[in-house]
C-alpha cells in the first residue's frame, strides 16, 4: 500500500500527479505558450525579444544561412535557443530597458513547474490544454523570474 502524502498548509490529503509529453505534445506546448504570450499576454512589459539565432543548447540544430530561430514555431521553441528579453522601460524603444537572458524552451518548462497545481494540472493534460493570455504570461514571467513580477 502506498503511503499518502499531507498538504503542510492545510492538512488535507495530496493527489500527486506527473506528466512526461512527446516531443511533440512539448513542441505544442510552447507553440502556445509562446504564441498566446507573444500577441497578448505580455505585451504590457515585454519591450522586445532579442533572439540570438547562433546560441542554442544543442549544437546540431545549428539553422542554415539565412534562416532564423522563431517563437511562433515549436519546433524552433524546443531547441532552446537564447533570448534576450527587454522589459520594464518608461517609453518604448528606449534604451533604459532591463534585460533577461534565457532559452526558448527553459522559459516554458520552468515556468509551468512554478504555477499552481491546479493551473498545472490543466495545461499538462493533453484533453483540457487551455493555455490564455493571463496563464500565457503567468508561465512567462514565473519561468524568466521564478514568479509574477509585472501582475
Amino acid at each position: 500500500m502506498n503511503k499518502v502524502e499531507y498538504s503542510a498548509s492545510t492538512g488535507a490529503p495530496m493527489v500527486i500527479i506527473s506528466s512526461s509529453p512527446s516531443w511533440d505534445a512539448w513542441a505544442e506546448i510552447c507553440e502556445a505558450v509562446w504564441v498566446t504570450a507573444l500577441e497578448g499576454g505580455c505585451n504590457y512589459w515585454i519591450d522586445y525579444i532579442h533572439i540570438r539565432h547562433l546560441e542554442t543548447s544543442a549544437p546540431y540544430a545549428k539553422l542554415p544561412e539565412g534562416k532564423h530561430w522563431s517563437l511562433k514555431n515549436g519546433g524552433d521553441i524546443i531547441k532552446n535557443f537564447s533570448i534576450a528579453v527587454h522589459h520594464n522601460a518608461d517609453d518604448w524603444p528606449s534604451s533604459t530597458s532591463e534585460v533577461t537572458e534565457a532559452k526558448s524552451f527553459d522559459v516554458v518548462t520552468v515556468g509551468i513547474n512554478n504555477l499552481p497545481p491546479e493551473v498545472k494540472l490543466s495545461i499538462m493534460n493533453p484533453y483540457t490544454c487551455d493555455i490564455d493570455a493571463e496563464i500565457a504570461d503567468q508561465i512567462v514571467q514565473t519561468g524568466l523570474f521564478g514568479s509574477a513580477v509585472y501582475g
